[in-house]
C-alpha cells in the first residue's frame, strides 16, 4: 500500500505566535508520535517524517490557515485525524480540517491579512503609485518598492485588511504594511491562503 497524502489545516494562536518555524516543526513531529498518527518516514540511514509546511509564518504574528502535508501508512478518517491531534495539541494550535490534497503549495500566490492596532488607522500611504521600504534581501536590505506585491487592502475596524503577495519569488511581509502606516504596536493574523485570482481560497 503506497502512503497516502494528507493536508492538514491548523491554527496557531496566543502565546504560540512566538515559537519559530523550526519549534513549530519539532512540536508537530511530537505530536504526531503523541497522536498516533501513522506517519510515513523517509528512507536511508537517518529517517524522519515526511512533512512540508507551506508559507512559514513570522514570529509574533497568528494564524487560522496553517497548512502542513504529510503522508500516512495506515487508511484514516479525517475525523480520527483531528480528534487524535487536537488532543494531543496545546489549545492554542487547533486542527480544523483533514483531506487528501489535490493541488500543490506552489499554487499559493497570496495570503490575506487582518493587522490590527491601537491607533487610528490611515491607509492613505498606500494610496500612492509607489511604495517604497527597505526590504530584507538574502544580500542586506535594499529599497524596494512593495506596491506591485499589494493584491488589494481595505480599512476593518481598527486596522487592515490586506492581499499581499505570497509566492516564494515575491514574498511580502505583512509587517511592511504596518510600518508604511506607523504601526508600532499591532497585531497581526493571517485569515486566509489564495490562488493566483487573489479571491478563492487555496485547498
Amino acid at each position: 500500500m503506497l502512503p497516502t497524502p494528507i493536508r492538514i489545516k491548523f491554527t496557531k494562536t496566543g502565546a504560540l505566535q512566538f515559537i519559530s518555524h523550526l519549534d513549530l516543526n519539532r512540536t508537530m513531529k511530537t505530536v504526531m508520535i503523541r497522536a498516533k498518527i501513522p506517519i510515513h518516514y523517509s528512507e536511508g540511514f537517518n529517517p524522519h517524517p515526511k512533512m512540508v509546511f507551506a508559507l512559514p509564518l513570522s514570529i509574533g504574528a497568528e494564524s487560522v490557515c496553517e497548512l502542513l502535508d504529510i503522508k500516512i501508512d495506515l487508511e484514516m478518517t479525517s475525523y480520527e485525524i483531528i480528534s487524535r491531534l487536537n488532543g494531543a495539541l496545546p489549545p492554542e494550535m487547533r486542527v480544523l480540517e483533514a483531506y487528501i490534497p489535490e493541488t500543490k503549495f506552489t499554487d499559493i500566490k497570496f495570503a490575506e491579512y487582518d493587522i490590527t492596532a491601537d491607533a487610528p488607522v490611515d491607509c492613505t500611504p498606500l494610496d500612492a503609485e509607489s511604495v517604497f521600504v527597505m526590504k530584507r534581501t538574502k544580500t542586506g536590505e535594499k529599497e524596494c518598492d512593495i506596491k506591485p506585491m499589494i493584491n488589494r487592502y481595505e480599512p476593518i475596524p481598527g486596522g487592515i485588511r490586506c492581499v499581499l503577495s505570497a509566492t516564494s519569488t515575491d514574498y511580502l511581509n505583512p509587517e511592511y504594511i504596518a510600518s508604511v502606516l506607523g504601526f508600532t504596536d499591532y497585531s497581526i493574523m493571517r485569515r486566509r491562503v489564495l490562488i493566483s485570482d487573489g479571491v478563492t481560497e487555496f485547498r
